[in-house]
């Protein structure tokens, strides 16, 4: 685990209570870090075989311009075709885990922050380096936790100043 890793592991024990009341467990919190960093391996392999292999076969997939694939087959396939193409050698890093929920005795929500690197879109537009927030519903199996559902979201910098529920925007304040 490099370093980046480890403050993004080590910041995360505090973030697996509920508010629910119920909260996911110390062994919970490792396996929702070590699917994470594999994910991200993966990606920077460029791998999305290796990547599927952390979904269920329903998973259910939203990328981050909305496209949404469903089945494993589907969500993989896309994902190696966006790999080779516009995301080959575009570096992806864990920053934070932001949140784990249990959903009942079987599943997790999860929300993790990622830093993007920079791409060409497939219609040549340059996308700088980016946060990315992903929100993954993972589902617990006999081979681990497993990914049923993703979405991926880029966060809007400028936006952020205007987030109603943490007070007024900058002029009100």
């Amino acid at each position: 685990m490099d370093r980046r890793n480890f403050v993004a592991f080590a910041t995360f024990g505090s973030l697996v209570a509920s508010t629910s009341g119920i909260a996911a467990s110390p062994s919970d919190a490792t396996a929702v870090s070590a699917l994470l960093v594999e994910y991200q391996a993966a990606w920077n392999a460029g791998d999305a075989a290796r990547m599927f292999r952390l979904a269920t076969d329903d998973v259910h997939w939203v990328n981050i311009v909305g496209m949404h694939w469903q089945g494993k087959a589907q969500a993989e396939l896309a994902h190696r075709i966006y790999l080779e193409m516009m995301f080959k050698d575009v570096p992806l890093t864990l920053e934070q885990v932001e949140s784990v929920v249990p959903i009942g005795a079987d599943a997790l929500a999860v929300v993790a922050r990622w830093n993007m690197g920079a791409f060409t879109t497939p219609d040549g537009n340059a996308v700088p380096p980016s946060k990315d927030r992903m929100s993954l519903v993972l589902q617990r199996t006999a081979d681990g936790l497993r990914i049923a559902h993703g979405a991926n979201v880029q966060i809007d910098q400028v936006a952020q100043q205007f987030d109603p529920a943490k007070g007024p925007p900058p002029a009100q304040r």
